[in-house]
């Protein structure tokens, strides 16, 4: 059996694989039934070469004991985890829908109202993580799941997630994450990371979906690394595309580069958000 050519048939017993959802360079997802609970899940099973690197079989199994621990709305749950035949494999919720980073590739940029709606989900689930001590640190649209008729974001991907105050790590760990979506002190490699750094990334993750575009762009990762750390957003830019006041100052707080000026915390996200819509649908509202 090679890395790439994991057989779509029932390679776990107890789970029958109907099709393929996606594959990247460590695992590769199936949609499968899960025979004993009669129920459709989503099948992650690690490629034979990835379990010769104990640095990404163990966020994989960080992931798995993180999914099947967490239980929050706006987080893909995890319901089992093990190895057969030397395969590791995550059974997981079935998600019915697309990530919102395909739904960026196909639209081209988001309406500000369904893009904001998505923020405030995650930002919820970053505040029931931020109750368990948990940073995500790789908050992007390929990492959240938009399921089509409810309308519920997902988060998913926790590969990356990081105990709060567990002390430093390796460089190559402490920076790990998406440079266009990474904060200042991430992309520096600052190991007293908390959940600022995932609200820097919620902003730029917004910042995206409004204009299509990453914040900052660079010849390699290494060039987007610096300008997130030292050159300043557009706000012009971002004006002249005649965003909404609200949109601006939600992606403006968010990605400060000095922590101390962003949300403190998710709840702060999602409480002035929910505040400051309530004020703005307010003096929209015209009576008869």
């Amino acid at each position: 059996m090679t890395a790439e050519n994991i057989p779509e048939r029932e390679t776990i017993p107890g789970y029958q694989i109907q099709s393929k959802i996606a594959s990247g360079g460590t695992a590769v997802v199936f949609k499968a039934k899960d025979i004993k609970n009669n129920r459709l899940v989503a099948l992650k099973i690690l490629y034979p070469k990835t379990v010769l690197n104990k640095t990404l079989l163990n966020r994989f199994i960080k992931e798995a004991k993180l999914l099947i621990k967490f239980n929050h709305p706006n987080i893909v749950k995890g319901f089992n985890a093990g190895t057969f035949n030397n395969l590791y494999f995550l059974v997981m919720e079935y998600v019915e829908g697309k990530s919102v980073g395909e739904l960026l590739k196909e639209q081209g940029t988001l309406k500000e109202d369904m893009a904001i709606d998505i923020i405030l989900q995650t930002a919820q689930a970053l505040d029931y993580m931020q109750n368990q001590c948990i940073i995500h640190r790789d908050i992007k649209p390929d990492n959240l799941l938009y399921l089509d008729v409810t309308r519920i974001i997902k988060l998913c991907d926790l590969g990356f997630a990081h105990q709060i105050g567990s002390g430093r790590q390796g460089l190559s760990d402490t920076t790990c994450g998406t440079p266009q979506y990474m904060s200042p002190e991430q992309a520096k490699g600052q190991p007293d990371l908390d959940v600022r750094s995932d609200i820097y990334s919620l902003g730029a993750t917004l910042y995206h979906l409004v204009t299509g575009e990453t914040p900052f762009k660079g010849s390699d990762n290494l060039e987007i690394m610096a300008k997130q750390v030292l050159d300043e957003l557009q706000s012009d830019e971002i004006k002249n595309r005649r965003f909404s006041p609200l949109t601006l100052y939600f992606i403006e707080k968010m990605m400060a580069k000095e922590k101390e000026i962003r949300y403190q915390n998710a709840r702060e996200v999602i409480e002035d958000i929910q505040t400051q819509l309530s004020g703005y649908r307010s003096l929209e509202f015209k009576p008869e």
